[in-house]
């Protein structure tokens, strides 16, 4: 009920919380994790079920910054590329499939980004010309492409409005605009879209 101290004596730049599990991100772009380890998503490759310190995520890669969904990670290295791991029934991965994996793969198109988002089961991508992409679980529209249909590699946020950032809820996406207008899209069901209605919206 009390802060402890992360084991292991690593200190972090920056770090990401999913639903159970952590990573942090080391100031030269060592990325590593903790905590629940059900469908690799720590990434160090192994079929360990729990990680109580920190582990190093596999593949040698260095990340400019790291998103922890709830059962998946990315990362986005300095070039733009990204990379994820973890579960990925729905495709939130972006590799294209809807295979499981327990180290890092590229997302899919070679899309350079500027900002990942990670939610629940779905991932989205900013371009640094604020274009706005998503991947992943589409049941209520998170991915606001105008449909309910899941996709294994990115596809692009309709109405062509550019974003400033980007952030990544359950199942309901918000984006910003440089002039601070929000839009946001998906699961409607509390309001949480702030639109006035309960009514699910498959784009922003």
């Amino acid at each position: 009920t009390t802060p402890v101290a992360v084991a292991g004596g690593l200190t972090f730049a920056s770090l990401t919380v999913g639903a159970v599990h952590t990573c942090g991100l080391r100031s030269g772009g060592a990325a590593y994790c903790w905590g629940y380890n059900e469908f690799g998503r720590l990434g160090d490759g192994s079929t360990e079920d729990n990680r109580t310190t920190p582990v190093a995520v596999a593949g040698g890669r260095t990340f400019a910054s790291l998103t922890a969904g709830g059962i998946h990670t990315c990362g986005l290295r300095s070039g733009g590329a990204a990379y994820c791991w973890g579960f990925n029934r729905f495709g939130q991965l972006g590799d294209g499939s809807t295979t499981t994996r327990r180290t890092p793969v590229a997302v899919a198109g070679g899309i350079p980004f500027a900002s990942l988002t990670a939610g629940g089961e779905y991932t989205c991508g900013l371009r640094s010309d604020g274009a706005a992409y998503c991947w992943g679980h589409n049941h209520a529209g998170q991915l606001g492409d105008g449909s309910t249909t899941n996709r294994t590699t990115p596809v692009a946020v309709a109405g062509g409005i550019p974003f400033a950032s980007l952030t990544a809820g359950w199942y309901y996406t918000c984006g910003l605009t440089s002039g601070g207008a929000a839009y946001c899209w998906g699961h409607n069901g509390f309001g949480q879209l702030g639109d006035g209605s309960t009514t699910n919206r498959t784009t922003p």
